[in-house]
């Protein structure tokens, strides 16, 4: 590949969470096996804070050449606008989008040793004691907040919700017991539950995940409500990034996740490979917008 036209020096990439999560794990994988191809070196910055949004603006405050990339997902793009009065973004108007390489389901573990053992036991626990059972989210209308947000709507319960700064906070503090349960990251969850830390009680999506066969889907449950909406991970470049670069980066990254091997990767990190490019990624961003938008509002998630 030659080198993308523009300003020399290293390429930044910015997952808009703390290192550890599933963002952070893809972001460092991807940029390993792009080295090879693109000109410049990859620098991965995790720049967390307020939901993602300081991470966000830093990239769509840098030039728009190609050279500062944004890792987004539902919560950055569709979420983050709705709950924050006075957004500092507009995704369709400050973002191009550039390549969605994954789906990601989200996984409801607690510990085994709290004695539930699917689903609807969790639920008529959280009917006998209102309000009292705590779920864990990597953040304030994250995903993993909305999701709970309609498990609650769902099944008519009352459950805390305590936001973390990060997926793998979240879930490590179910871990430690303090908190009740979290619907959390494929890829941070998964490990727990193998080596027995976690159970699993169900996961998001309309189909059962490779990683957890036995687990059954909120949907197969009877559960609707928006926990058949799987979440997204690609990357995306300020607005006005002239569109041969974007067009020649995407091929990059399409060129590594269409591949047999980059699927298999993508699995074992918790994403189902879809590699839209970013003609594709827009209409796909377009189509879930009300989606999430409507999922944010009725959780009355707000960030003053």
């Amino acid at each position: 590949m030659r080198p993308l036209p523009g300003r020399t020096g290293r390429s930044v990439w910015s997952p808009p969470y703390p290192p550890g999560g599933q963002t952070d794990v893809v972001a460092r994988w991807l940029a390993e096996q792009l080295r090879p191809v693109l000109p410049q070196p990859i620098i991965i910055e995790n720049r967390a804070g307020a939901q993602g949004i300081i991470g966000t603006q830093a990239v769509l405050a840098a030039p728009a050449d190609g050279y500062s990339v944004l890792y987004v997902n539902a919560s950055t793009t569709l979420i983050n606008p709705v709950i924050h009065p006075g957004p500092p973004y507009e995704t369709f108007r400050d973002m191009t989008p550039v390549v969605q390489f994954g789906t990601a389901a989200l996984v409801l573990t607690v510990r085994p040793d709290r004695g539930i053992n699917s689903l609807e036991e969790l639920l008529a626990l959280a009917r006998q004691r209102p309000g009292e059972l705590s779920y864990a989210s990597f953040g304030i209308g994250s995903a993993s907040h909305l999701y709970g947000s309609m498990l609650e709507k769902a099944a008519g319960v009352r459950m805390s919700h305590v936001p973390y700064r990060g997926s793998a906070a979240a879930v490590q503090d179910v871990v430690a017991g303090h908190a009740f349960l979290s619907i959390n990251d494929e890829a941070v969850s998964v490990p727990l539950i193998q080596d027995g830390r976690l159970r699993a009680l169900a996961v998001t999506g309309t189909q059962r995940i490779a990683s957890l066969p036995g687990v059954p889907t909120f949907k197969e449950r009877g559960f609707g409500g928006g926990l058949e909406i799987l979440g997204f991970n690609g990357l995306a470049m300020r607005a006005g990034t002239p569109p041969a670069i974007v067009r020649r980066f995407a091929d990059a990254v399409l060129g590594v996740v269409r591949t047999p091997q980059g699927r298999e990767r993508l699995a074992v990190m918790g994403l189902l490979a879809t590699g839209l490019g970013p003609e594709e990624f827009a209409a796909q961003l377009r189509h879930d917008a009300p989606i999430w938008a409507q999922a944010a509002w009725d959780s009355g998630a707000r960030v003053e």
